[in-house]
């Protein structure tokens, strides 16, 4: 059971990061979608686990949310 949880966690837990980072800024993932130049599906694929970010978006979304990449991941 703990190696489920364990897996779903390592799913979900990075982009929980950039969800929360996101909140913490007082921003919608509309105005972080406009800061990115992204969509706002992507922000919503992104904060749920179904996607993960490019390298490039990653760093858009990490200058917008004022940190690094690897706060967010």
């Amino acid at each position: 059971m703990s190696s489920e949880v364990d897996m779903v966690k390592h799913k979900y837990e990075p982009m929980l990061n950039l969800k929360m980072r996101r909140i913490s800024k007082g921003l919608t993932q509309e105005e972080l979608a406009v800061r990115c130049k992204i969509s706002v599906n992507l922000i919503s694929q992104y904060e749920v686990g179904r996607l993960f970010p490019r390298k490039k978006t990653l760093e858009a979304l990490a200058e917008a949310l004022e940190c690094d990449v690897k706060d967010i991941i």
